[in-house]
């Protein structure tokens, strides 16, 4: 989990100004694209380059954030529907002498992951299964303007899915949580957002 160290230890090394009276109340809608398999793939991808893209539609009050969404890995006959909760932590900084607002996004986000056609792993047969899983979310949204943003996000999620199918071997040289392979994933999302009532500008 070096991703989510690096992320961690950035955060808590910036000097930032938390805004307690901004509040959020919007709705919102996103997509994007992992960026490691878009650019480089990864070793299931056999290290070529493949789209993992992701759709989410969330609505925020008074900084809590309630999201749905989907994510789709065609290579890998993988999918995974999610309901996000979070909140939205402000942060406020300079650069070059430009204001930029930040919001801090931590989340949980219960998870249903669906396999289907040939996994891999020497595997010449289809076969379709869900699996429930618990991931965390660690997104940095930067408002453009008031009504778009772009978005980092980070995933980890115990992947249940290899863990059914590959047992011990899915954990080798790789983070687990009670035998529970972690996988991390890196996100560039767009969103849009249309505020609701007299919220407070975003920008």
């Amino acid at each position: 989990m070096n991703q989510f160290k690096t992320i961690l230890t950035v955060l808590l090394t910036l000097t930032i100004f938390l805004g307690y009276s901004q509040k959020d109340t919007y709705v919102s809608f996103s997509s994007g694209f992992d960026v490691k398999n878009e650019v480089i793939g990864s070793p299931p991808t056999n290290n070529k380059p493949s789209l993992n893209y992701q759709f989410q539609f969330g609505m925020v009050g008074n900084n809590v954030e309630v999201n749905i969404g989907y994510e789709a890995f065609p290579r890998l006959d993988f999918d995974k529907y999610t309901l996000g909760l979070g909140y939205h932590f402000h942060l406020y900084g300079n650069a070059l002498r430009l204001p930029i607002h930040t919001v801090f996004i931590p989340s949980i986000e219960p998870s249903l992951i669906g396999r289907h056609g040939t996994w891999g792993g020497a595997l010449s047969y289809n076969q379709v299964s869900s699996h429930l899983s618990l991931g965390l979310n660690l997104t940095f949204r930067w408002h453009l303007t008031e009504t778009t943003a772009f978005e980092y996000s980070f995933n980890a999620l115990p992947r249940t899915d290899l863990s059914a199918m590959y047992g011990d071997m899915s954990t080798i040289d790789h983070t687990s949580i009670g035998g529970v392979r972690i996988v991390g994933n890196n996100f560039l999302k767009l969103t849009y957002m249309v505020p609701i009532g007299q919220n407070n500008k975003t920008y």
